[in-house]
């Protein structure tokens, strides 16, 4: 392509205003919503999606959206 790394990232940002690093771990957070709704383990999403560990995962879901994946994951499961 001949462009330099600092170049992709420049116009990365200008498109997305995110970082590569910030808009991978929007998409593997978005992931792990969908997981959660189709009934998978927080465990399991977290080694799915690749984390160092599950805390790790957990830590960063919670920061993102306000709740632990446990909880978001139970409350799916509440009547309506």
């Amino acid at each position: 392509m001949g462009a330099s790394r600092r170049t992709l990232a420049r116009l990365f940002r200008e498109q997305t205003q995110l970082s590569f690093r910030e808009w991978r771990q929007r998409l593997r957070l978005l992931n792990a919503v969908a997981a959660l709704e189709e009934g998978a383990s927080v465990t399991r999403v977290a080694s799915d999606l690749g984390y160092d560990s599950t805390s790790a995962f957990i830590s960063l879901f919670q920061r993102h959206f306000g709740q632990t994946p446990g909880c978001f994951a139970r409350s799916l499961r509440l009547p309506n």
